[in-house]
């Protein structure tokens, strides 16, 4: 009769079951698992799983994790923490991506493949910025791995640095002549989306959320409400209607009652527009639906930017863009026009909701590096002051010219700022 073969500490068999199996605890949790048929092959599992376990109950994790299963991982996180249309580039990005690098573990990953990768995009016709998008919504997974998920032991892809491109990430502000021209071209609907833009600063996310409720709107002491969850930096901040602003909000609210659903055309269909209905929101799409869509507030403002006869984009001799006009330029013109009339940094800060005083700073040294030839060019006895062919005209007041003062108007430049 042949001995029964005694199992290391933390393999056990199941009755009616073939094969061996692990069972302990690290650290309180149980770890079970079946280890195989082989008892030689199942002990090496099990010392290894054992390692592993223990390695992951000190924060010593590996890369050995499925690279499925962390997406699937961190896009329920996005899902919780994030806006719906920001996961859907998320998941684009990503779906994109980890079919091409072939990989099943995140111990696969490595830089080389990765520069692979960008290399056969580019040559396939992609943006530098739409490659750096996919990378990174790759390495930003990864990252949160390591970081909150604790599920990996590190970034395979820390180090890589993304792509150079030459177009501007944000839009230059309207000029002075600009801003009537794009509010008068606009249709009644989209001219409340641009001036309510033009006189709060708000960004794009900001604004697309308001609604109808006291969380966003202070009758009383006429102020528009940013609250901490939507904020940018965290921070609630209030913004005082001007009076037309508060006009078109009354307007908008006595109205809404009025709004029925839109009927949907193209690609988009009409159950779709309708699921999206909304009588809450301040400022929706033609269809009456939030505009939190990417596409419906640029293809607008690029349709009316157009009508009003403004140039979208500005090269330079070589065929560098130099600037060019989207959503945040409204913003930028919201807070150049304030700079230009006299308001201090603090007061910009807190209306723009930055977070430190030094990003609101570095608007200040474009605008303010301009008017160094608005002051040069009152000196009554110079010639005033040309801007070289590589520096960007920014919009500017016009100073006022005082009592008994020859106006030096036509001595003067709107400020500029230079284009690297």
């Amino acid at each position: 009769m042949s001995r029964k073969r005694k199992l290391p500490d933390g393999m056990v068999t199941r009755p009616g079951r073939k094969g061996y199996y692990a069972d302990f605890k690290v650290g309180g949790r149980r770890i079970q698992k079946k280890l195989g048929t082989d008892f030689d092959a199942a002990k090496s599992i099990l010392t290894d799983l054992r390692a592993r376990a223990e390695r992951a109950d000190f924060n010593l994790l590996d890369n050995n994790h499925p690279i499925a299963d962390l997406r699937r991982q961190y896009i329920a996180h996005c899902k919780q923490a994030l806006e719906a249309s920001t996961v859907r580039c998320y998941e684009d990005w990503l779906d994109t991506i980890l079919p091409a690098l072939g990989v099943v573990k995140v111990s696969q990953l490595t830089i080389p493949a990765v520069v692979a990768y960008r290399e056969r995009r580019l040559a396939k016709g992609r943006s530098p910025r739409t490659v750096n998008g996919e990378v990174g919504a790759l390495a930003t997974m990864l990252n949160w791995g390591v970081n909150l998920g604790k599920v990996i032991g590190s970034n395979p892809l820390a180090g890589l640095v993304p792509l150079p491109h030459d177009r501007p990430k944000e839009g230059r502000p309207l000029s002075d002549d600009e801003v009537p021209r794009l509010l008068k071209a606009s249709a009644p609907h989209w001219r409340d989306v641009w001036y309510a833009f033009l006189v709060t600063g708000l960004r794009k996310s900001e604004l697309a959320s308001l609604q109808f409720t006291g969380e966003f709107l202070d009758w009383e002491a006429r102020e528009v409400i940013v609250p901490p969850w939507l904020a940018k930096n965290g921070v609630l901040r209030r913004i005082p209607m001007d009076d037309e602003l508060y006009a078109i909000l009354k307007r908008l609210e006595s109205g809404r009652a009025d709004r029925k659903p839109g009927k949907g055309r193209g690609k988009v269909s009409a159950e779709r527009v309708q699921a999206r209905f909304s009588r809450d929101h301040i400022f929706v799409t033609t269809g009456n639906t939030p505009l939190t869509s990417r596409g419906n507030l640029r293809r607008a403002l690029l349709t009316c930017l157009e009508k009003a006869g403004i140039e979208r984009a500005t090269y330079a001799p070589d065929g560098r863009l130099l600037e060019h006009v989207d959503i945040h330029s409204l913003r930028k013109t919201f807070a150049t026009s304030l700079i230009c009339s006299g308001a201090d940094p603090k007061t910009v800060q807190e209306l723009l909701g930055h977070k430190t005083l030094a990003m609101t700073m570095r608007i200040y040294a474009k605008v303010r590096g301009g008017t160094k030839r608005q002051a040069m060019a009152r000196l009554p006895y110079g010639a005033g002051t040309s801007a070289p062919a590589h520096v960007v005209q920014m919009p500017a007041r016009t100073l006022p010219v005082q009592s008994g003062e020859q106006s030096t108007a036509s001595k003067e430049s709107t400020p500029q700022t230079e284009v690297g």
